[in-house]
């Protein structure tokens, strides 16, 4: 790489920026710094033990902690690495030029301030009192989809985004048009019962008779669809143009790691809709962590506590029952009730004990099928010249469209984050994150790592060239992520991002075969993104709490919606 120089090693914890911030930043600073100092553990008595421990401390955890810790329960959650937030947590890099920081995973977001169908963080950390400050932006995004061609610009707004698909399709976008006030309708009958009445418990029935039957009705017409794969959906919509239905398996990749064939359309759906209805998408202030650091402070003031750099060994079983955790040092800590936010892989394979489970458990659980790792580039680079007021943060480059959607390598997602936060990058230039699917095989340190891993993430800066031409040049700061980094930082079984189940086959839910034992995160409901963690989590907390406390919740929830005039009537 020409003058640019490359930096390898651990990315540090974060600390406070040598340039002047809002005292909201500098809080939530002194929050990440001085709230998780990882204290010894100690064996826990009856008297002082937690109601539920969660191990890990992912979107899915967290929002789950967040939520029970409202609802009263005692909290603890123990995490091995040294900040919160799983694949959604932040680190720094000092460089002769200033400071950088990133996100490491989650760069697309909505839905995260205004109450909607898809995403239960915007209720839920309203409810618990830690609002998020954020960008709001449109569009999404560019999706480089065809080479020599402009990007499509990828609107919120169903009807620009008619207007973009015409440059490509004008077939494509007739049929889009046509189906944009079924997309609406259906989006208005799903938003007719939000993420947070539900559980996995029979009691849903009760909630749902009680209070959501009359909206439950309006899903009839799309009932045989939306359980299936998306392509159903794309039937049902009369959208068979093939340029059309190509966008659609990028979507559906981007949502879920599979195309249109194993989509749920469920969640398709969703997606389409809530981007349409909120006319925007949104950037948190502070990055992704800044989701995380709010759902921890829930946790915390409602009489909560968080480990960091606490090493789960294994879970503690007795007569079928989970009873605690058993810590690397020894220590063992007692709980009513046990979550892991570890992957399923990861939970079956090392927490829970050799034969508390049956066999045909443990194999199906460690069969579900995962989707492929990543490889990262985190780069600051130079902001000379570069006017990307009008590129845009957000890209999605297909590096040959004539390549399935899903071949490793071929969708590349870029996001530049300080385009809307810029204290996450010195003055004069930018921090940039680009990543692609990659599979785990193969991958082994040693000899010839290093090259392995600088010729593979070679195909990331063939897509970033197609935004940014001289990119090459303009780098200061280079760090090359592997699937093994990938495992090695997010503690996942082969470094994978969530689980790649194809519709119709169903998401587990957060049960296991021992009694007190949950799982949540994104191994549980559909999708690899922040929505579907945060989702498992709500599901998993309300699984947990009595039906007149969820009762409870929800008239509390609908307070929130009607006095953000977002209530939907039922």
């Amino acid at each position: 790489m020409s003058a640019a120089s490359s930096v390898s090693g651990t990315p540090v914890a974060r600390v406070p920026s040598a340039r002047s911030m809002s005292s909201v930043k500098k809080a939530r600073r002194v929050f990440r710094n001085s709230r998780f100092a990882a204290p010894t553990a100690s064996v826990s008595s009856s008297s002082d033990s937690p109601d539920v421990i969660i191990i890990g401390s992912g979107v899915g955890g967290l929002t789950a902690g967040a939520l029970l810790a409202h609802y009263g329960r005692k909290v603890l959650v123990l995490e091995s690495h040294y900040a919160t937030g799983g694949a959604a947590h932040g680190f720094q890099r000092k460089t002769d030029v200033g400071e950088f920081r990133f996100d490491t995973g989650p760069s697309f977001f909505a839905g995260l301030t205004t109450i909607n169908a898809l995403n239960p963080l915007a209720a839920l950390l309203e409810l618990v009192g830690e609002p998020l400050e954020t960008i709001k932006y449109d569009p999404l995004g560019t999706f480089h989809v065809e080479k020599d061609k402009p990007g499509l610009r990828r609107h919120a707004d169903l009807s620009k985004l008619v207007s973009e698909v015409e440059r490509f399709s004008p077939d494509g976008a007739k049929q889009l048009n046509d189906a944009v006030p079924r997309i609406r309708e259906m989006y208005k009958a799903l938003s007719g019962l939000p993420t947070p009445a539900l559980r996995a418990d029979w009691k849903v029935g009760l909630m749902i008779v009680s209070r959501y039957m009359k909206s439950m009705s309006k899903l009839g017409p799309y009932a045989p669809v939306l359980p299936n794969p998306t392509v159903g959906l794309l039937d049902f919509l009369e959208i068979k143009d093939p340029w059309m239905r190509r966008l659609a398996d990028l979507e559906c990749y981007l949502l879920s790691g599979v195309d249109a064939s194993g989509t749920v359309a469920a969640e398709f759906a969703a997606v389409f809709g809530a981007s349409d209805d909120l006319k925007q998408s949104e950037f948190p202030k502070g990055g992704a962590e800044a989701i995380t650091d709010a759902l921890a402070r829930a946790i915390t003031k409602n009489g909560g506590e968080i480990r960091l750099k606490t090493h789960v060994d294994q879970i503690v079983v007795e007569n079928n029952v989970a009873t605690g955790v058993r810590l690397k040092n020894g220590d063992v800590l007692s709980a009513a009730t046990v979550m892991s936010n570890a992957s399923v892989w990861d939970t079956y394979s090392s927490l829970i004990p050799p034969g508390s489970v049956s066999q045909k458990e443990k194999e199906d659980a460690m069969g579900i099928p995962c989707s492929e790792s990543f490889m990262h580039l985190h780069l600051g680079i130079k902001a000379d010249g570069l006017d990307l007021t009008e590129l845009g943060g957000h890209h999605v480059v297909v590096r040959d469209e004539t390549k399935p959607i899903d071949a490793p390598g071929n969708v590349c997602m870029i996001s530049i984050a300080s385009v809307w936060e810029p204290d996450m990058a010195p003055e004069g230039h930018h921090a940039l994150h680009a990543y692609t699917m990659e599979p785990f095989e193969g991958w082994e340190r040693g000899e010839g790592y290093e090259e392995r891993k600088r010729e593979r993430s070679d195909k990331l800066y063939q897509a970033l060239e197609r935004v940014i031409p001289d990119i090459r040049e303009r780098v200061v700061l280079e760090m090359i992520g592997s699937p093994l980094t990938h495992k090695h930082w997010m503690r996942r079984h082969k470094g994978t991002y969530g689980a790649a189940i194809r519709a119709p086959d169903m998401f587990p839910g957060p049960a296991t075969g021992i009694e007190g034992l949950y799982r949540v995160g994104d191994s549980c409901a559909p999708g690899v993104g922040l929505p579907a963690a945060a989702s498992s989590g709500v599901i998993a907390a309300n699984t947990l709490v009595g039906i007149n406390e969820h009762f409870k919740l929800m008239d509390d929830v609908d307070a929130i919606a009607k006095k953000a005039g977002r209530f939907v009537e039922r």
